[in-house]
């Protein structure tokens, strides 16, 4: 497999599109909370303690829609708000 193919099956592997239905609540336009390196860095951290697995299924849950709308509501690590 040349390098160009190799890439584009990296990026379909990441891509979690091919895998689930992504909510559509987080596809509108909206301004970042946090910069992406620290988004990296505090998920980085957030791997190594829950581990790599229950990151990746936490992920695609939020995708999915799985998470707090409100403050009421019980986000994903099962913490009420």
């Amino acid at each position: 497999m040349d390098e160009g193919s190799l890439k584009d099956a990296e990026h379909m592997l990441i891509n979690p599109f091919y895998a689930i239905n992504i909510t559509p609540d987080l596809m509108g336009e909206h301004k970042p909370l946090v910069s992406e390196d620290k988004w990296v860095a505090d998920n980085k951290k957030l791997i190594e303690e829950i581990g790599v697995q229950a990151w990746l299924e936490k992920l695609l849950a939020v995708l999915q829609g799985d998470f707090p709308r409100t403050p009421d509501d019980e986000d994903i690590l099962g913490e009420s708000h």
